[in-house]
């Protein structure tokens, strides 16, 4: 496994350059890649960028799209569909493991994330399944997946739902990006070692990478209220969490995310680095070079 965050980007291979030392600094070998949906960066950068990646020992780890799929306006849905696309199509050249999106909503928002009684019926993960066959029909992808994360306001969210939705689709470049954290339920909030091996169990196979996060209950709120925490703060349980990790292909990227301050991600790497050596795993880093990882059919 490798580990990255978010906060540590590179637009160009010289860029990527630079940015070794602190990458080393940290212990870390993978970085989110220079990608749009608007195909504003070329195929041959693209190239160039994962050949120079490679040579210094990075993995370029995944990529978000994060605007909402399940939009009822039929030319915005089918824009967003055609911006995916491009990326995974950017990703292949590059070597980018991983091209994540939500599953999204009909809250009149529009807004990715915002809840709607749609998003748990039967019908929405048909229309769902048939936009990542759109998404995916006739792209040549053997180094790159696209990877859904979950979300607990829709289907996409416990493994049991989740392995049948990917079962459903049948296609060997859909992946699971897994977000343990975002599958916190009240039934797991105080057992998360159980989720993490029901999930593992059930999604191994289909993990492409991961977010490395933590979950605590804000007690002095009048109901229910989860926060997200730095790694250590929260429920989850890291020994298991990474053991597991450690079981998946050796270049599996890991990112934290979602913090504003380089300090806030070193606390994060400082600790994850500890319950990795702890659990008798370890993350790579750049010297430790292993073999681009190929989709399974």
């Amino acid at each position: 496994m490798r580990l990255g965050g978010h906060i540590y980007w590179a637009g160009t291979p010289a860029e990527l350059e630079t940015l070794c030392e602190r990458l080393d600094f940290h212990g870390l070998s993978t970085v989110v890649a220079p990608i749009d949906g608007e195909g504003k960066i070329s195929d041959e950068a693209c190239a160039e960028y994962g050949e120079k990646a490679r040579e210094l020992g990075i993995v370029v780890g995944e990529i978000g799209m994060w605007e909402n799929l399940m939009t009822p306006d039929a030319a915005q849905q089918e824009r967003r569909i055609q911006s995916v696309r491009c990326m995974l199509r950017k990703a292949e050249i590059m070597g980018c493991r991983c091209v994540v999106t939500l599953v999204g909503t009909r809250h009149p928002s529009d807004a990715a994330l915002a809840p709607h009684p749609y998003l748990f019926t039967r019908e929405c993960r048909r229309e769902f399944r048939e936009i990542v066959l759109r998404i995916l029909d006739g792209l040549d992808l053997t180094r790159t997946r696209y990877a859904i994360e979950p979300w607990h306001n829709t289907f996409f969210y416990q493994p049991e739902d989740i392995r049948e939705f990917l079962n459903s689709v049948g296609h060997p470049a859909l992946a699971l990006h897994l977000d343990q954290m975002n599958m916190v339920d009240q039934r797991s909030f105080f057992d998360t070692t159980s989720l993490i091996e029901r999930t593992f169990e059930l999604l191994a196979d289909k993990v492409a990478a991961a977010h490395l996060k933590d979950i605590r209950c804000d007690h002095t709120h009048m109901f229910l209220k989860w926060d997200e925490v730095p790694i250590g703060d929260g429920v989850l349980d890291y020994g298991t969490y990474l053991r597991r990790l450690a079981e998946l292909p050796a270049d599996t990227p890991c990112f934290c995310e979602h913090m504003q301050e380089e300090r806030d991600y070193a606390l994060c790497f400082t600790r994850l680095h500890q319950l990795a050596d702890k659990a008798g795993v370890r993350f790579l880093r750049r010297e430790d070079r292993t073999q681009p990882a190929r989709i399974q059919e």
